[in-house]
């Protein structure tokens, strides 16, 4: 099965679409309907001109439940069909739950789709080691300067580029109900880990009973404090060696330290009572829209999610939206960011060079546009293509998309989530482990120790 984050992520996007369409009053089908029926603007390198360039039918495994995402795939199929006589892309939606099975089970047959939805990290890299994935073309290709940089570090290895982004980035910050924060007379986000503590503590005097709400009983929510205070405390390089599982490589100083802050702010009763009995959903977002709890760490699709939930919450711009704060003495740049780069398409090996050559073509004709841009604008999502941010000025919510396009543009570094970084292999041994640290009933160095033996079971140290 898929991750829990993952499936819980994508049946949020469903949400979140809705919400936003909502509001802007636009249909992500009827925009994917207007682009096919739009002249084709091909790029320089990719106007078919000779009956010798190759022809192929190429089929398209994509991770969706029914609704408009679908439709808006199936009409992008069928404008390049349009435009490219000979060729013919299907798409395949499949949910959640079945797709590893199913994609693992293709792979192992050596009957893939051409192309599949990807994650990136390190499922990807384990079939790219697998020989099951091929690159789509290495880091100086022409396409790949359409992207900011920050967004392919998921599926770049070894200098090439084993997926294209096609949905939005999805960094986390910080979300706090502004009125809240005035009622306690605090006058803005706090800057530094020091100030957070000193904050919580104030909500907690003045009786605020959760100042950060959070749903940890999946794991994936607390995982997104350990990962942004070990690189506020260690940089980037402290997750690098874990994701090539070098040997004793959790027992890094920047993991104990992020691991005690951690068990501080619980201590410090940072968090709703039953944090760890319940999921992220609607019960947690009305903990903070009701103005029960002042902030909460997600990623950027709580602002759609808010909005279903409660719409004038969010169109009163009651919402505020923050970096994850600075940690004295820290090695990490406080612009790095951690969540979800992008979702991708990556592309099988085990086919024909005419289905690579085919499918090179849909990606680079269909993904990397600025048409592609505005359209994913108009559907609530923040592009990874460059030059976004005009499109971004102009749509509904603004004020959370533009920083969240600069933040991405600008971060020296965006880690990609560390459980789908590392499979599923070391992501439940992590889950379990850093549960028992939120709830106090383990402490940093038995979390190291149990984290060290997993690596070595799974990979025997290397």
């Amino acid at each position: 099965m898929l991750h829990t984050r993952y499936a819980r992520w994508h049946y949020r996007k469903l949400r979140i679409l809705s919400a936003t369409l909502a509001i802007s009053g636009l249909s992500i089908m009827t925009s994917g309907i207007a682009v096919a029926s739009q002249p084709v603007k091909h790029g320089s390198n990719h106007v078919k001109s000779s009956k010798s360039e190759p022809t192929a039918s190429i089929s398209v495994w994509f991770v969706s439940n029914p609704g408009p995402v679908n439709n808006y795939m199936t009409a992008l199929a069928n404008k390049f069909d349009s435009a490219h006589h000979g060729d013919h892309v299907s798409v395949k939606f499949i949910a959640n739950t079945p797709f590893k099975q199913q994609l693992l089970t293709a792979m192992s047959a050596n009957k893939p789709p051409t192309l599949f939805f990807s994650w990136g990290g390190g499922v990807l890299q384990q079939y790219i080691k697998a020989g099951d994935a091929a690159p789509i073309g290495t880091v100086s290709a022409s396409w790949v300067h359409s992207f900011l940089p920050s967004s392919l570090g998921a599926v770049t290895f070894s200098k090439e580029v084993y997926g294209v982004p096609i949905q939005g980035t999805q960094p986390v910050f910080f979300y706090y109900n502004k009125q809240v924060f005035k009622k306690y007379h605090i006058s803005s986000f706090p800057k530094t880990w020091s100030e957070l503590l000193s904050d919580v503590a104030k909500f907690k005097k003045e009786g605020l009973a959760s100042p950060i709400e959070m749903g940890n009983l999946s794991g994936w929510e607390g995982l997104m404090y350990l990962e942004y205070l070990t690189d506020r405390v260690g940089g980037p390089q402290v997750f690098e060696a874990i994701q090539s599982h070098q040997r004793n490589s959790w027992s890094n100083p920047a993991i104990k330290t992020a691991l005690m802050d951690i068990q501080q702010l619980v201590r410090a009763g940072a968090f709703q009572s039953g944090f760890d009995a319940v999921d992220f959903g609607s019960e947690t977002d009305a903990l903070l829209y009701t103005g029960r709890s002042a902030m909460t760490l997600m990623g950027n699709w709580e602002v759609s999610s808010l909005l279903g939930e409660d719409k004038s919450f969010v169109t009163s711009n009651n919402l505020g939206q923050a970096v994850f704060p600075t940690v004295p003495g820290e090695k990490g740049n406080p612009a790095n960011l951690e969540g979800n780069t992008a979702d991708y398409l990556a592309m099988a090996n085990h086919v024909s060079t005419a289905q690579k050559y085919v499918a090179r073509l849909f990606l680079e004709d269909e993904f990397t546009t600025q048409q592609f841009a505005k359209t994913e604008v108009t559907s609530g999502q923040v592009p990874v293509i460059k030059g976004s941010a005009a499109y971004l000025k102009k749509a509904n919510l603004h004020q959370y998309l533009v920083p969240t396009y600069n933040a991405v543009s600008s971060a020296p570094h965006f880690q990609y989530s560390w459980d789908q970084s590392l499979g599923s292999q070391l992501s439940a041994p992590l889950y379990l482990n850093l549960s028992k640290v939120f709830e106090l009933s383990e402490t940093p160095s038995q979390f190291i120790q149990a984290m060290n033996r997993a690596m070595t079971s799974v990979s025997g140290g290397l």
